[in-house]
């Protein structure tokens, strides 16, 4: 993997952490009383609310069900959800989505907007080819959700959503004090740690701070001599901060 395109691993993770820290001011509501425990919330609507009472075709995983299936990338999203599918033709910082046959042709914008923490995307490329929005590298851990809206979202989410929506919602910082260590270690030299942190200040101030961290070999090998001897490696780093005051 060449010098540049981990810097922009870097940088992504960075402007994601900033959206992160955005979005727990912004949703920091407390639960409808008519809330039960085990309710699936949702924000589909741009607002809380029980996933039964949204009026939307929505698929949503929550951490553990993505953790349980392994899902890291947005390849893997796609192998879970109905009528999603995903272009990694130019990467998977470059990913774009497909919902219901929606899909972005040559010269057009996305038809599927991803959001994290209720900031999109970067969209498309200046040179006219299908290079964007998709879902950057480590967005997926210490997630409350994801949800993926299928239909025109045009209404509360804007352009570029005629074929649906992909929302990442990071996990807020909760009043436990709390976080945990992950490592894992696959095929073609996989590794990835991963760290949490919660801590809860006072009652109206609360730290959320999770790394992601993971390296792996491309499969694709380059018997020409010519550039890397491998492509499709993975390594990156995400760092991500939430606050709640």
């Amino acid at each position: 993997m060449s010098k540049s395109f981990h810097r922009y691993a870097i940088l992504a993770s960075t402007i994601l952490a900033c959206g992160a820290w955005g979005s727990a001011f912004a949703q920091d509501r407390p639960a409808s009383e008519n809330t039960a425990p085990d309710d699936v919330i949702v924000s589909a609507r741009r607002v809380d609310e029980r996933l039964q009472d949204v009026p939307i075709s929505i698929t949503v995983f929550n951490q553990q069900q993505l953790t349980s299936r392994n899902v890291v990338n947005a390849q893997d999203l796609a192998t879970y959800t109905p009528s999603l599918s995903a272009n990694a033709n130019f990467g998977n910082e470059n990913t774009t989505f497909a919902l219901r046959g929606f899909a972005q042709d040559i010269g057009t914008a996305p038809s599927v907007g991803v959001y994290f923490a209720d900031v999109v995307a970067p969209r498309g490329a200046s040179n006219g080819l299908p290079a964007g929005d998709g879902v950057l590298p480590g967005s997926f851990f210490d997630l409350q959700n994801v949800q993926v809206l299928k239909g025109p979202q045009g209404t509360l989410f804007g352009r570029n959503t005629t074929g649906g929506a992909v929302l990442l919602v990071p996990q807020r910082p909760t009043y436990k004090l709390e976080g945990y260590v992950e490592g894992s270690y696959g095929n073609y030299d996989m590794r990835r740690v991963q760290g949490v942190l919660n801590i809860p200040l006072s009652d109206t101030f609360r730290v959320r701070m999770g790394v992601d961290r993971m390296t792996r070999d491309g499969y694709l090998n380059n018997i020409s001599g010519v550039g890397p001897k491998d492509f499709n490696n993975v390594n990156y780093w995400a760092a991500r901060l939430s606050i709640v005051a």
